[in-house]
């Protein structure tokens, strides 16, 4: 009897236990869903501070956007209707070209005069040329400037007076290999290792007002030194030349291919088209550092 009274009693206390357990958890659960809705209060309050926020934010920027374009100085309308800079012919011996240069003006004036100004270098420039130029009945200008072909950093102006007015326009920015006849639109090259051999196929096209070209080929270079000459062929398209060649190689071989062609003042250009790290079993292709093309003097 006294064993039954025992284990009820450990029955009851521990009934009274669980319900004691039950209670707090029961409290704790009523305190978080307290803290809880109370988290759901605050993060709708931040939702419609950042909304509006947002709201004065936009406001903001497209104040900010009329005001711009309020006081956004307007373009100013250029001086010049058209002008044209032609390469006319070499100085081989000093690397130069000359250019011939003619413009008319936006608005005629009788008393114009114009002066070309030729540039080289960058924030420290050296003025290379200054020529007036001549003008025709017809209102064009005309005038002819040596400029080094070889310069990576050309600028060519005008300055126009007319009355008591002088105003100044650039012509031309950048490498002097723009001004002359011939340039690429778009190169490009496979290649293939067999045997201890590169087959390689090269493909360019001539930018679409590049003068008449003439010699072309394909150069195979391997560490720099020329291995082979291969012709070029014209391709399908107007302005595009193709050509196949091979090359011996080993692994370690750094291969390029390189298009050739003289234009009509007897100037040679030789223009990077791509390259070839020589692996065990493959080719790896690679581009050329520079776009710009050797030039080969007569």
């Amino acid at each position: 009897m006294k064993k039954q009274n025992i284990w009820l009693w450990a029955l009851t206390a521990a009934v009274v236990l669980l319900a004691a357990a039950l209670a707090e958890t029961q409290g704790q659960l009523g305190e978080l869903q307290t803290a809880y809705s109370a988290l759901q209060q605050e993060v709708g309050e931040l939702r419609l501070d950042l909304k509006s926020t947002q709201n004065r934010l936009q406001e903001q920027e497209e104040a900010l956007e009329r005001a711009a374009a309020q006081t956004a100085p307007q373009p100013e309308e250029s001086l010049l209707e058209r002008y044209e800079l032609t390469p006319l012919r070499l100085d081989a011996a000093a690397h130069q070209v000359e250019l011939g240069v003619s413009l008319t003006l936006t608005t005629p004036d009788q008393s114009a005069e114009a002066t070309l100004n030729v540039y080289q270098g960058g924030a420290e420039r050296k003025r290379l040329a200054q020529v007036e130029l001549t003008r025709s009945g017809d209102g064009i200008f005309s005038g002819q400037a040596a400029v080094p072909a070889d310069s990576t950093s050309l600028q060519i102006l005008v300055t126009v007076r007319t009355g008591g007015d002088t105003a100044t326009e650039r012509l031309y920015e950048g490498r002097a290999t723009g001004l002359l006849p011939m340039a690429l639109s778009s190169r490009s090259g496979e290649a293939a290792l067999q045997e201890g051999e590169a087959r390689i196929t090269a493909a360019v096209r001539l930018r679409e007002k590049a003068a008449a070209a003439s010699e072309q080929t394909f150069r195979l270079y391997r560490n720099g030194q020329l291995e082979e000459t291969i012709p070029a062929a014209s391709g399908q398209e107007s302005g595009t030349w193709e050509g196949t060649g091979t090359v011996s190689c080993a692994a370690g071989d750094q291969l390029e291919v390189r298009f050739f062609c003289v234009d009509g003042l007897g100037l040679g250009y030789e223009f990077p088209v791509r390259t070839w790290t020589v692996k065990e079993d493959r080719l790896a292709p690679g581009w050329p550092v520079t776009n710009t093309p050797v030039l080969v003097w007569p």
